[in-house]
């Protein structure tokens, strides 16, 4: 297994078209708007990713480092998206595998996403927990400010202070 972590700015057009092609696979109810870019939302600044002896990537996260607010107080964190593992390797400890690289590679003491609901016990699994939201962020398409109780917002790492409502003061990863 290869794992590579490259900032934004230094992928290559091929590692481009791979991670596109990996997302468009790992969602395919984006799989349109992945043809096109390799994020979605917020851009991330770094990217971490295992191939196969091949090249070929398999597991993909997208990091950002934002400060953000929490109730009162302003923490740093390493947000992460795009977390992707092609359906074929799913049940083989990619998931986990890239979870231990991110924490060698963030760029803050704290990680950050959000998640769906069915997803939950594989990021407990790998060391982050639940924090209580809700979580506020810029609406995409309009600008304005959304509230999104639906994604449980989740933490790794120590450091996070309790407080609400988390700000994420732009795009959600």
């Amino acid at each position: 297994m290869i794992t590579t972590f490259v900032a934004e700015t230094d992928l290559t057009e091929e590692q481009d078209a791979q991670l596109r092609q990996l997302l468009a696979i790992g969602f395919p109810e984006r799989a349109s708007h992945f043809e096109r870019q390799s994020w979605w939302l917020a851009r991330p600044q770094w990217r971490l990713w295992l191939s196969d002896d091949d090249g070929r990537p398999l597991a993909h996260l997208g990091i950002e480092r934002r400060r953000i607010g929490v109730g009162d107080h302003d923490v740093y964190v390493a947000g992460v998206g795009h977390v992707c593992t092609h359906p074929d390797q799913r049940g083989r400890g990619l998931g986990r595998e890239l979870m231990h690289h991110l924490r060698a590679v963030m760029p803050a003491p704290v990680g950050f996403l959000t998640c769906g609901r069915h997803v939950v016990g594989f990021y407990e699994a790998a060391g982050w927990r639940e924090v209580p939201g809700p979580v506020e962020m810029t609406n995409v398409y309009t600008g304005e400010r959304m509230v999104s109780t639906s994604h449980p917002p989740m933490v790794l790492g120590d450091g996070f202070p309790a407080g609400s409502p988390i700000d994420l003061r732009g795009l959600p990863w």
